[in-house]
């Protein structure tokens, strides 16, 4: 048995980009890479078909399987994935999870860890998860900005120097999907325009009172925010709290801790610090 373990990933704000292919394809955008992420671990087995157990229950888990399909057809592997955030979220955790099978199947097998993020990037992309979360992630920075979109080194990845300290996170609706917002074409253009200046205006001075205020003003102008989160948001503000909308979920990341996010939206809420340690290999048996 094999595990490896990889760190979510919250984008801000992001600006959606197509590609010659789907390595090109992605999104620019600004982030942070989380303490918190997936487990996984994989065993071959004889029978030749795959199963998955997510957060210990059976899962179809479309995008894992695709990764694993891709990379080795033919061959069935007893999955287990561990989620420490909700999936569907903004969290990126589709992403983690690919990340941390795909690592998993270079200890199984000659595919190369670089191939692995490959995998995993276009799975994420042709099944409608996450545009930026693998680029982000593969960047190994707790504040990654993609100023190019695509995996690396279609793509491009920097690190900033804004120290975001802890912060706290906490779900407040149902899940949202990725392909069924971007599937919109009003609505892509509007994030496309409003995700390119919210990168743009960010890099021009990287802080954490900034990454708070573009934020907001994105999911505003997107119309991304619903009448939940836009009453989340004003009240934190209210009580000298910065909060921002996780991209996207029907989550929110505020800079205050878990226990305070919780007392004021009467939800529950986890603390998370930004980290910059990379995907990992944590056992081989």
């Amino acid at each position: 048995m094999i595990t490896a373990f990889c760190p979510a990933h919250i984008t801000c704000f992001f600006q959606p980009a197509d590609g010659i292919d789907v390595l090109s394809k992605g999104s620019r955008g600004v982030g942070m890479r989380l303490d918190r992420g997936a487990s996984v671990s994989v065993s071959e087995n004889r029978s030749g078909h795959t199963d998955v157990t997510m957060d210990g229950r059976p899962s179809d888990a479309p995008i894992t399987r695709k990764v694993i399909e891709t990379a080795l057809p033919g061959r069935g592997f007893d999955v287990t994935v561990i989620n420490d955030l909700p999936t569907g979220q903004g969290f990126g955790m589709s992403a983690a999870g690919a990340i941390a099978v795909a690592l998993c199947l270079t200890e199984l097998s000659d595919i190369s860890v670089t191939r692995a993020y490959e995998l995993a990037h276009a799975a994420e992309v042709l099944l409608g998860g996450g545009l930026g979360d693998v680029s982000a992630i593969m960047a190994n920075v707790s504040q990654p900005v993609r100023i190019k979109a695509g995996l690396p080194p279609r793509g491009e990845v920097i690190g900033t120097d804004a120290d975001l300290g802890r912060l706290s996170v906490a779900v407040l609706g149902p899940k949202v999907s990725t392909s069924n917002v971007l599937g919109d074409p009003d609505r892509n253009r509007m994030i496309r325009e409003a995700g390119g200046r919210a990168v743009d205006d960010y890099l021009k001075g990287p802080t954490k009172e900034r990454l708070y205020s573009i934020s907001n003003s994105f999911s505003s102008e997107t119309g991304l925010e619903g009448p939940d989160m836009e009453k989340a948001i004003g009240l934190l503000r209210e009580n000298g709290i910065m909060s921002g909308m996780c991209m996207l979920g029907n989550s929110i990341f505020a800079d205050c801790s878990a226990d305070r996010l919780s007392d004021m939206l009467a939800l529950s809420a986890s603390d998370v610090i930004p980290s910059d340690r990379p995907a990992r290999i944590t056992q081989k048996a």
